[in-house]
């Protein structure tokens, strides 16, 4: 459900937004969807995820590194450019994720594009997911 704005939100806005409950959030088409705690079983299916690839990586000794919920994304929805999701799991390169280190953990349009991107759907948000 989207958070009740006076006016749709730029990506700078979106960025530096809190939400009053303390839930992550994404930007769609410019409005603020404040996203719900999951359930066990989807925290327990990331958890899964992220500990594998992060297994795979070390083992392969790749230049990679897989985290969860900590990065969002840039995605174009249409012909606005304003959408920004985060995904359940992102890989990426090492280098890429060190850029973050003093900025917001963001991946804009002009950068490379993530390795693997893993959203686990979730019955209640079946239709955004």
């Amino acid at each position: 459900m989207p958070v009740a704005t006076q006016r749709r939100l730029t990506l700078e806005e979106y960025l530096a937004y809190e939400s009053d409950a303390g839930l992550k959030c994404a930007l769609v088409d410019g409005a603020i969807f404040e996203i719900p705690q999951g359930t066990g079983k989807h925290g327990a299916i990331i958890e899964f995820l992220h500990d594998e690839l992060r297994a795979e990586i070390k083992r392969l000794a790749l230049p990679w590194i897989a985290k969860d919920t900590k990065i969002a994304v840039l995605s174009p929805r249409g012909r606005r450019w304003e959408t920004a999701r985060v995904p359940d799991v992102v890989v990426l390169t090492i280098e890429q994720w060190e850029s973050m280190a003093e900025r917001e953990a963001f991946i804009p349009l002009n950068d490379p594009p993530p390795l693997l991107v893993i959203e686990v759907v979730s019955p209640s948000t079946i239709a955004t997911d």
